[in-house]
């Protein structure tokens, strides 16, 4: 036994926190929080909360149930038993089925054997898609707001990021604020990161918007990731552009989808990501060194995703779409909460930074209404421009997220 440790315990030097993973702590934050990103999240996880807690950091699963088909296929999978080794990129027959779905979802050819792979979760395919095109000292586009968990992995990647400030209007619609863009291309970045509909927000980016985002890429031969996990969660009298089905735009972006939000199918952890096969290339080799493969009996669960099931995404959307009206009706309703209607996804981003139990501190107010018996994410999170603000996600049983709509209203208006 080494000097200085007693049995069993790890030596000092094996406690290190390595830079990549200090970093994605995004200790900058410090300047506007007094702690870092990471710090602020596990103070707020270690807030005691009532047993009756509501959680409305991500969907109800239970409230919004998987179409049947997934497990009947995840089912014969496993009965078949011959595909729990895939190739890296995943099932040959899953990706050949997808294709041409994908191409009728996105807008544009999808080469099954190479420009699609499956990945473990959208999570998985965001960070492989990173981990394929990022590197140190790189300089990278991403809205302001953006996706909470885009800045951390860039962070640990060692890139900087760019913000792009959004304006959203009543109906949710986005657009970079004006000047925003061309800003970018000075900062130097090579690459643009974003979520359509955006999350937090739910914001849809106008077709002007898209045709903007598009051609800062390709005038300053950038890339692009698009995460499109909620395009087909768009609210009735939204237009949907797909970036990488604009003028040479399919050679330069990574797309990434799944069936996890809409469809309720996050516990399966499969995503799909298409993009330039050289892009491709790359990310198998992350997902190989990360995970070899993605679950190759959850791969069977997208056999039938996207299939012949315009009615059923007719249903759920309408289903969101009231509680969506609902929600925001309700949060509107609060003395000094401003809020936009969400034009797609299944999140809502009100600002209660002037509303009486509310303030800049969106912390303060996340740990406030997590004592009242409510969980939200917190603005700071996705960004500067969440100061003030918290997240909702309304894919959730209609009495509960009533009651939870009681409880904020008591907390910010108190």
């Amino acid at each position: 036994m080494t000097a200085g440790t007693e049995a069993g315990a790890a030596p000092a030097t094996a406690l290190r926190t390595p830079p990549s993973l200090a970093a994605a702590a995004l200790p900058g934050y410090a300047a506007a929080y007094g702690r870092s990103v990471l710090d602020l999240d596990q103070a707020l996880a270690a807030a005691p909360a009532p047993d009756s807690l509501i959680d409305l950091t991500h969907g109800d699963t239970r409230a919004f149930v998987p179409p049947p088909a997934a497990a009947a296929d995840f089912s014969a999978g496993l009965a078949q038993n011959t595909e729990a080794y895939t190739p890296y990129r995943g099932s040959s027959a899953v990706r050949s089925v997808l294709a041409p779905r994908l191409a009728r979802l996105l807008g544009r050819p999808v080469d099954a054997g190479r420009e699609l792979i499956i990945t473990p979760g959208t999570q998985g395919g965001l960070f492989a898609a990173l981990s394929a095109l990022v590197s140190p000292g790189d300089v990278v586009a991403l809205p302001d707001p953006e996706y909470f968990m885009s800045e951390r992995i860039l962070a640990y990647l060692g890139a900087a990021a760019h913000r792009i400030p959004l304006e959203q209007d009543a109906a949710g619609r986005l657009s970079p604020a004006p000047g925003a863009l061309p800003a970018a291309a000075r900062a130097g970045a090579r690459l643009l990161v974003l979520s359509h509909p955006n999350n937090p927000t739910g914001g849809v980016y106008t077709a002007a918007a898209a045709a903007a985002l598009a051609d800062l890429v390709t005038s300053t031969d950038m890339l692009a990731v698009v995460d499109q996990l909620y395009c087909r969660l768009v609210f009735a009298g939204t237009g949907y552009v797909h970036l990488g089905a604009q003028p040479g735009m399919a050679q330069r972006t990574v797309t990434l989808v799944g069936p996890s939000k809409t469809e309720s199918m996050s516990g399966y952890r499969v995503g799909v990501a298409v993009g330039p096969p050289a892009a491709v290339d790359a990310m198998e080799r992350v997902v190989s060194l990360t995970a070899l493969r993605t679950a190759g009996y959850a791969q069977q669960a997208l056999r039938h995703w996207m299939a012949d099931d315009e009615d059923w995404l007719a249903r759920r959307t309408a289903a969101h779409q009231s509680l969506r009206d609902d929600l925001v009706r309700r949060l509107a309703a609060i003395p000094g909460v401003t809020v936009a209607t969400p034009a797609g996804s299944s999140y809502v981003f009100p600002d209660a930074s002037q509303a009486p139990g509310g303030g800049p501190d969106d912390h303060a107010v996340a740990l406030a209404l997590k004592a009242a018996g409510v969980l939200v994410s917190p603005g700071y999170q996705f960004g500067a421009a969440g100061r003030g603000r918290f997240r909702i996600n309304f894919s959730q049983d209609a009495g509960r997220l009533a009651l939870a709509c009681d409880r904020i209203t008591a907390v910010l208006s108190a």
